[in-house]
């Protein structure tokens, strides 16, 4: 059995500004997002992790150096290129708000079903569940009980979190989204998913 701790990574500048941060593009942590990072550390630091997989963008392997310097063990960064925020295309490092009365932007938000991306070379939810769910099940250990701490990014985890717990593409956006530093779990018998923990900040 393998549980999937899920942490979106810290408050970044461009959250801040609301400014769109996709696989392209990065900013930096504010100090908010570095603390909440460190108390990720301390609210997971006697949990046996067996492996560590990161998102390669600056904003979670910064926040996941963060977490293991609060943890007992000395633990190595696994960095997974599929584990990058979706891809925005060109609307990457732009205020949200230049876009906001467009279509694909409130099928974005939500309908995800009928998003596409194609005209401004973005990356589809089909295309970011396959290469998602991919990492996923390649890392589920049906065997011995292990412990993988997984740091990606908010609309990575949120549609691999609810897709491959059974929640239908329509409905993917609806209710809260995932927090900055939240803790998600994730508990694989190698044969199924079940969603155990869900934007948990409680430690915050």
């Amino acid at each position: 059995m393998t549980t999937f701790y899920c942490v979106r990574h810290g408050k970044t500048l461009y959250n801040q500004q609301r400014i769109f941060q996709g696989g392209l593009t990065d900013s930096p942590l504010l100090p908010e997002g570095r603390e909440g990072a460190r108390k990720v550390g301390q609210f997971l630091t006697d949990v046996p992790f067996s492996k560590v997989l990161v998102s390669p963008q600056n904003r979670a392997q910064d926040t996941a150096k963060l977490i293991l310097e609060q943890h007992t063990q000395s633990l190595d960064i696994t960095t997974i290129d599929d584990l990058r925020e979706m891809s925005f295309g060109i609307w990457e490092g732009q205020p949200e708000e230049e876009f906001s009365h467009l279509e694909e932007f409130r099928n974005l938000i939500h309908f995800p079903h009928k998003y596409d991306p194609s005209p401004y070379q973005g990356e589809s939810f089909p295309q970011l569940i396959e290469r998602v769910t991919r990492v996923f099940n390649s890392f589920a250990n049906p065997g011995a009980k292990e412990n993988i701490l997984v740091v990606s990014h908010g609309l990575t985890l949120q549609t691999l979190l609810r897709t491959i717990s059974g929640v239908p593409l329509p409905e993917i956006r609806k209710g809260k989204s995932l927090k900055n530093t939240s803790v998600s779990t994730l508990v694989s018998n190698g044969n199924s998913f079940i969603l155990d923990r869900w934007n948990d900040t409680s430690f915050l």
